[in-house]
This record gives C-alpha cells, sequence and structure tokens, in this order.
C-alpha cells in the first residue's frame, strides 16, 4: 500500500505539470485598438501587423466620431511595411504584458478611451485590455503596456499624442 503511495503521488505531479498553461510559442499576428466614446478625431483606431517570411505589413484604420470635413484629416485607411527585425523587437517585447497584475491594473471611468493589444497566431491569442491606460500608470502597473500601445502608434506612423492624451 505505501509502495502505491509513493508511486502515485509523483505521476499524479507529473500529470499536473504536464496540464500546466501553455504559452504562445510563436506571434504572427499583433493588433491593437482603441476606442473613445466621446473623442471626435481618431475616435477609433486599429492596427493590425501580419508577419511574412521577409518583413510584416501594418494595416492602420482610423476614423472620426462624424463626418465633417474639420476631422476628415483623422480617417485613414492604409497599409505599410516593417522588416521582420522590427516586427521580431514588437513581439519580443509582448512578453511583459504577461506580468500585469490584472486586479491592480484594472480601473473604470465614464470617460475616456480604451486599448487593446491582441497577440498570437492560429486562433492562439492573448489579448489585454484597459480602460484609460494613461490614467495612474505607475500606480495601476501598465508602464509597459502603455510603451507598447505608444510603439505600435508609432510605427503605424500615427501621433500617439494626440491620440493618446
Amino acid at each position: 500500500m505505501k509502495l502505491i503511495k509513493y508511486l502515485l503521488i509523483p505521476i499524479l505531479l507529473l500529470f499536473l505539470y504536464s496540464c500546466k498553461k501553455t504559452e504562445i510559442e510563436k506571434i504572427e499576428n499583433i493588433e491593437f485598438t482603441y476606442s473613445s466614446g466621446l473623442r471626435i478625431p481618431y475616435n477609433e483606431v486599429s492596427i493590425n501587423i501580419e508577419k511574412n517570411v521577409d518583413s510584416s505589413f501594418v494595416v492602420v484604420h482610423s476614423k472620426p466620431l462624424n463626418n465633417d470635413a474639420e476631422w476628415r484629416y483623422s480617417k485613414i485607411d492604409t497599409v505599410i511595411f516593417i522588416n521582420s527585425t522590427t516586427f521580431e523587437k514588437l513581439a519580443k517585447s509582448l512578453n511583459s504584458l504577461d506580468k500585469i497584475d490584472i486586479n491592480k491594473a484594472h480601473k473604470e471611468g465614464l470617460d475616456g478611451y480604451s486599448c487593446s493589444i491582441e497577440y498570437g497566431a492560429k486562433g492562439k491569442n492573448k489579448s489585454y485590455s484597459f480602460w484609460s491606460p494613461t490614467n495612474d500608470t505607475k500606480k495601476r502597473g501598465l508602464t509597459e503596456f502603455l510603451n507598447l500601445c505608444e510603439q505600435l502608434l508609432d510605427i503605424s506612423g500615427l501621433n500617439k499624442k494626440k491620440i493618446m492624451e
């Protein structure tokens, strides 16, 4: 009977270890979305980066809250290309998002905006979304998340200060 206990415990531990959460091994796409309830220019922004063999392409969409002529400059639909090194640096920096304490970072408000970053490959995606990450950034532990949002805006050619103010 003791022998069974001594064999059963290591087998059970080995089984539990093999059932641990699997990490995303390969990142082939990165998506950033920004949305604001009240902001007129750049009311909705989406940036999708898809990895290719030698380069990656960035699809940038932005639209204002309404179609008035004065906000037309913030209506954007374009594709740009980046090199593989840029994509790999971004993909590597996404690992820092796993260190975010979700309970500490969570905050809601009536006004403001939300930012999301989703990444992965072949249906194995991770997603992080936060309300107004510029609000109490350090206190909420969102410094790396905010840095990534700003990097994605820079890569897309959009002015991060005009969008994330």
